[in-house]
């Protein structure tokens, strides 16, 4: 956690500072600080709620149940209506991804940050690419909820305006805004629970039998100097916080997979072996919601960048790879 260190900048910082100004300067610290609860939330709150994701004319209503315990950090997601079922189950860092239709559990570890409430543990360096602002105080799937808007410093993320349960600090909702204002993905509880939760609430509803395929999807932790791969110029304040080795297909080319992330947006980088008929395709980009893909060919791979980012800062992330020779 970064806050402590953002807690000490601000007093060095308000010694020379005039009344005005301290008064500014608390209101950011009091969003870190609601930041900071949201964090904490998302791991040790219990809780269980139905929200509903918009994104690009569509919408779908899920329920997430949330359980705590001396045995960890344990989630469930499942959807409650439109397009294919689909549930997820979460026990600390490891996820399996329940697909009945298909009688298909797909085994991996958990994406960077928790739903809901997805920080990486650098709230305080947030500041640094992102004003944060308290918003309005609302009343939001009956609990009365406090707004903290975070607007980008640069042309390189989007903008955010979170809601957070003002009893128990937890994301109800939240907006993603593009540099017109324009929202382009949503989600907001429209029911929520907290405290007394059933542990048997977040195990899976789906008994896997002998007619499941499983299909590990975890992928092999590398290391840079194993590899032949360099990523120089990513975009400013997007760390590298995973990088690994994935099978495409079964017996087949393996893909590296490498995430950054500002600490909010996350930006996922594939490097694979480029096919015969992809090896002369110009560089690719289109978005569905937030999510935005550019694709591009360099030498014998294809980069694929992906992330709720702006095309720009998907490219420049594509462009930024390097294959050097060992």
């Amino acid at each position: 956690m970064r806050l402590s260190g953002a807690l000490v900048a601000f007093f060095a910082a308000t010694i020379a500072c005039t009344a005005g100004a301290q008064s500014q300067t608390n209101s950011g610290l009091d969003a870190q600080a609601w930041l900071q609860r949201m964090n904490q939330a998302a791991r040790s709150v219990n809780f269980s709620g139905v929200f509903v994701y918009q994104s690009h004319g569509r919408s779908e209503t899920s329920r997430v149940t949330h359980v705590a315990d001396a045995a960890g950090d344990h989630e469930k997601i499942e959807t409650l209506d439109g397009g294919p079922t689909r549930e997820i189950v979460r026990t600390n860092d490891d996820v399996m991804t329940y697909l009945p239709q298909d009688q298909l559990v797909i085994i991996d570890r958990a994406e960077t940050g928790r739903f809901p409430g997805r920080l990486l543990n650098a709230i305080g360096a947030l500041s640094d690419y992102y004003t944060i602002r308290l918003g309005k105080t609302d009343k939001l799937a009956d609990r009365d909820a406090q707004q903290i808007v975070l607007e980008p410093r640069d042309e390189m993320r989007y903008g955010y305006e979170l809601w957070l349960d003002a009893s128990s600090g937890l994301l109800i909702k939240a907006r993603v805004v593009d540099d017109h204002d324009n929202v382009i993905e949503q989600f907001s509880f429209k029911e929520l629970t907290v405290g007394n939760i059933d542990r048997e609430a977040v195990k899976p509803r789906y008994n896997r039998s002998a007619d499941w395929r499983v299909v590990n999807a975890r992928g092999q932790d590398v290391r840079a100097d194993d590899v032949n791969i360099r990523f120089r110029g990513v975009p400013s304040g997007f760390r590298q916080v995973s990088f690994v080795r994935r099978p495409l297909k079964r017996d087949g080319p393996e893909a590296f997979h490498a995430v950054f992330s500002d600490g909010l947006a996350t930006i996922s980088v594939f490097i694979e072996p480029a096919s015969g008929r992809n090896m002369s395709v110009p560089p690719y980009t289109g978005s569905s919601g937030a999510i935005g893909i550019y694709k591009r060919v360099t030498g014998d791979y294809q980069v694929t960048a992906i992330g709720e980012v702006p095309l720009r800062a998907l490219r420049r992330a594509a462009e930024s790879v390097e294959l050097r020779k060992k």
